[in-house]
């Protein structure tokens, strides 16, 4: 008996016989502690109405008598105050916050695309809440809430009968107060202690106080609409709020019918017992049907029948009997479905980085605005689906998913020419790089078809912002990392020959055919990996590297990958993530400056008080490359989308959506990687005139999950899979957009150059043409780059082609040179020992002149695939010489028409170039001797 009192304090103390005593000893020592005032005090509450309190739990012990069968222990007032001690200031409701959803919206805040969330909850105000709600609640839970003390004596009274006499009724003796108490303003371990009984004492206690603390009507009214925020009502719906859209889909409360009304306020007593989905029947139009004997239909016309108006007009007996014969229709259960799932998780991760963590975001209410484009959105998803999907569904049903998603014929066209390609996956992002806003996000085929899933399609996996191989779509960033740095320009001169690049290491074209000499222009249109590889020589990885980084390009591995990745770089064989390759090819339409990718414009509290708000893209924009080297590179791709400059490839991506069919000036890039692994597409609209207008960039990459190669995809491309969908996203996402075009900046200039060489123009030259050039960087500049006649040679009376000349790479390059040299002069599609074959440059019929060697006849044609030179397709036609004599030293040379205006010299026949991952040799090149009546290679 150690520590039991022989009385209890207070004015009341009653003796305690000995089965009290076994009753005190069986509590834990908490409760003992409470019961003997030994807790120590926690908080100062208001007074409250002790001796009505005694009276209440006098009551609930009779309760507890009734029910167990055991002896109540009388308490008095002393012992009432004791325990009150132990309990947390009431005060607290005043600031009691619920858990509530983050729920995400798009870019005008009006379209919901996710909510994250522990507990499905809306909190309402006080005047939100409709009287119908207030007095169907008060007559389910709380008939005397109104005018109580936070008990209702009388119940209590009513349930001690009720447990005596095994009787059931439909009022319980918990008060509406005392149930927000137990919820919310109760110590855990009173919630999560063993003694029940105790615990209904401690909740009236504190009930009583919570009144007290809150007086008259307004108090009240702060108390019911806590309860009502907070009560549980089944199915994932916590708050009245919730629960009416739940059940009805109604998000004004003031929209629910008398009979919805009591339905609801039914169910917080056992929501699962009252499941009103338990039994009810699904019927034609999707909603579900409760019978009229289901124990929730049951309840709530008890509601109904003993309806009490405590705050309203009440219901006449007419609105009753109509309330009564209402079928109780619920909507049909909607599955969490996010709009846009893998921004929206991005943006989950984002938040929880900006608010602290998970808890934060799923339980802080937060209303958070984002940079989607719900209208793009859709887009993206659309064409994605139709390019990864449907090709790889039955004939039938791929039919069927055509006809209803109501494709253009010319739409269907390009998705059925991918059946059988089995390429499974894909990847669309676009930006605003003005601002860097997201505004399309997909990340797969389809989120939702799990009924696909395989190792070759993820639909939940996020190939946005997955690694993967760029191929050629790395080269925008290599060539503008060329004009920044001053090291090449449009009209630079580069060699398209195989060569042993060191280690054994000897890639091809993907059309494998060896050009020669190319210019830059024509080597970044046609996408020719070996000038790339010339040009990442000359540049160096690490300026690369940094201007990647500064453009916003990630590598994965970090810089040391690309640095240790070598000339293998140069063709994109290290990872990017496409998210990051678009803000780069933003930032090239943007003047060259680089503003960060952005999801999210504002987050706002659940009060309203503003958490975050975007700031001024202005603010966080930086130059990466110079307004010069942006345009340049712009105006190099803007022929992959003009007819006139790269006829085959603007086949695919040229956008004629401007009015009468115009076409609208975009620039773009296709980037296939190693062992056509990666398909993808990059590239971006014209700034618009109006400075306050986005600027479009999109991305999209295809491929499989797993890293496969698409077993199916012998002719696929990326122009043939990414390429149409970048096409047909930005065809009808700009189709009511102003038309723009690229606008040079002060800083660059036209100049007249040799048409082979680049260059100054010189007795060499045959033919001009014009090009674009940092200004003070041009021939005949201060600073020129390119140096007059670097393909040149005096050789025979007049000048030859000498593309050693031209080789600036390291001296054991210059044997392969040699090599192409020697198999040149005996006509095209001769088979070098790496596999490719000469050929002319598109649309020719010679290399600039007689090659360099002996003052002989030229060759005669040589039969055989790449004879004529004409491009991917390895075929052109045509006699392999030069059909013109070499003019004199003095003579003057012919203007030829500019890349940008002669369909003829950019004549394009062949398949899109797709860079290829490193090759060993396929025979080791023979050491050659110097060819006879050669000088000596000029090297700079």
């Amino acid at each position: 008996m150690t520590g039991f009192p022989r009385r209890l304090p207070g004015k009341r103390a009653a003796r305690i016989d000995a089965g009290s005593r076994r009753a005190f000893l069986r509590l834990s020592p908490t409760s003992r502690a409470i019961l003997t005032g030994r807790l120590a005090e926690r908080h100062k509450p208001k007074r409250a109405p002790f001796g009505r309190i005694a009276l209440a739990v006098a009551l609930a012990a009779i309760v507890v008598v009734a029910a167990t069968g055991g002896i109540a222990v009388a308490v008095g007032v002393g012992v009432i105050r004791a325990m009150a001690n132990g309990l947390p200031d009431p005060a607290a409701l005043d600031t009691l916050t619920f858990n509530q959803p983050t729920i995400i919206y798009d870019r005008t805040g009006t379209v919901e695309l996710a909510r994250f969330q522990r507990e499905n909850r809306r909190v309402v105000s006080y005047d939100e809440v409709p009287t119908l709600i207030l007095d169907a609640t008060t007559t389910a839970e709380d008939r005397t809430f109104w005018s109580n003390d936070g008990f209702d004596a009388a119940a209590i009274a009513a349930a001690a009968v009720q447990n005596a006499t095994g009787n059931t009724g439909e009022r319980g003796a918990s008060t509406i107060t005392q149930q927000l108490v137990r919820a919310r303003l109760l110590p855990q371990d009173v919630l999560q202690g063993s003694d029940r009984y105790l615990r209904k004492v401690l909740e009236i206690i504190q009930a009583s106080r919570l009144t007290a603390a809150f007086p008259g009507e307004a108090g009240k009214e702060k108390i019911i609409t806590s309860y009502l925020n907070e009560i549980y009502y089944g199915h994932e719906a916590y708050g009245i709020a919730a629960a009416a859209r739940v059940y009805f889909g109604v998000e004004d409360l003031a929209k629910l019918t008398p009979a919805q009304a009591a339905l609801l306020a039914g169910l917080p007593k056992s929501p699962s017992t009252y499941d009103p989905y338990r039994y009810a029947v699904k019927q034609k139009d999707g909603t579900y049907l409760v019978p009229d004997d289901a124990q929730a239909v049951v309840r709530r016309d008890y509601i109904l029948r003993n309806w009490q108006a405590s705050k309203g007009a009440g219901l006449t007996q007419a609105q009753i009997a109509k309330a009564l014969a209402e079928p109780a229709v619920l909507q049909k259960p909607k599955p969490t479905v996010m709009k846009a799932p893998h921004f929206s998780w991005a943006v989950r991760d984002q938040l929880a980085q900006m608010l602290g963590g998970l808890d934060a975001v799923e339980t802080g209410g937060y209303k958070v605005i984002t940079t989607l484009d719900w209208t793009g959105q859709q887009l993206g998803e659309r064409y994605l689906y139709g390019a990864a999907i449907i090709p790889n569904l039955s004939k039938a049903n791929a039919a069927a998913a055509l006809d209803s998603m109501d494709f253009s014929k010319y739409d269907r066209r390009w998705i059925n020419a991918l059946r059988g390609d089995e390429v499974h996956n894909g990847a669309l992002v676009a930006i605003d790089y003005r601002t860097g806003d997201v505004l399309t996000y997909v990340g797969s085929g389809a989120y939702y078809r799990d009924d696909l899933a395989s190792p070759q399609f993820a639909p939940e996996h996020d190939a946005a912002a997955a690694w993967r191989q760029p191929g050629s779509a790395f080269k925008a960033v290599l060539y503008a990392s060329a004009f920044e740095t001053k090291t090449l320009t449009p009209g630079s001169l580069l060699l398209d020959i195989s060569t042993d690049f060191g280690g054994g290491w000897a890639p091809h074209d993907a059309d494998s055919l060896e050009r020669g000499p190319v210019l830059v222009r024509g080597a970044v249109q046609q996408s020719l990996n070996l000038p790339a590889i010339r040009t990442l020589q000359r540049v160096g990885n690490q300026p690369v590297a940094d201007i990647a980084q500064k453009l916003g390009v990630q590598f994965e591995g970090g810089e040391t990958a690309f640095l240790q990745a070598g000339l293998a770089g140069a063709i994109g064989t290290v990872e990017t993530r496409p998210i990051d390759l678009v803000s780069a090819y933003g930032a090239l339409a943007n003047g060259g400056v680089h503003v960060p990718t952005r999801m999210i414009l504002s987050v706002t509290g659940p009060d309203g008080t503003p958490v975050y708000t975007a700031p001024d893209p202005s603010d966080s924009g930086a130059a990466a490359v110079s307004p010069e080297a942006a345009f340049l590179m712009s105006d190099v791709l803007a022929g992959n989308t003009d007819p006139t400059q790269n006829r085959f490839w603007a086949q695919t991506l040229a956008l004629k959506n401007g009015p009468d069919g115009k076409r609208r000036d975009a620039a773009a890039k296709t980037g296939t990687a190693d062992n056509r692994r990666d398909f993808s597409t990059y590239g971006y609209l014209a700034p618009p005139e109006d400075p306050s207008a986005p600027g479009i960039a999109v991305g999209v990459w295809m491929g499989n999950s797993d890293h496969s190669a698409p077993s199916g995809a012998r002719h696929g491309t990326s122009l043939t899979t990414a390429g149409q969908v970048w096409h047909a996203f930005l065809r009808d996402y700009s189709k009511d957009m102003p038309l723009a075009s690229f606008q040079p900046p002060k800083g660059v200039v036209k100049a007249k150059i040799d048409r082979w060489s680049g260059g100054k123009p010189g007795p060499w030259t045959r033919q001009t043409i014009t090009e674009w050039f940092i200004k003070g960087t041009e021939p005949g500049a201060k600073h020129e780059i390119d140096e007059p006649g670097m393909l040149y040679t005096r050789s025979c009376g007049g000048w030859a082609v000498d593309p050693a000349k031209a080789e600036l790479g390291p001296s054991s390059w210059i044997d392969d040179v040699d090599g192409w040299v020697h198999r040149a002069r005996q006509g095209t599609g001769v088979k070098g020992p790496y596999g490719s074959r000469t050929a002319y440059w598109f649309g020719q019929r010679t290399w600039g002149g007689p090659l360099i060697g002996p003052c002989a006849p030229k060759p005669k044609p040589t039969p055989g695939p790449g004879n004529g030179g004409g491009g991917g397709n390895g075929g052109g036609g045509g006699k392999p010489h030069d059909p013109t004599p070499p003019p004199p030293p003095t003579a003057a040379p012919t203007e030829a028409p500019t890349a940008a205006t002669d369909p003829v010299i950019t004549l394009l026949l062949g398949l899109p170039v797709l860079p290829l991952v490193p090759l060993l040799s396929l025979a080791a090149l023979p050491k050659r001797s110097r060819l006879p009546g050669r000088r000596p290679t000029l090297r700079r």
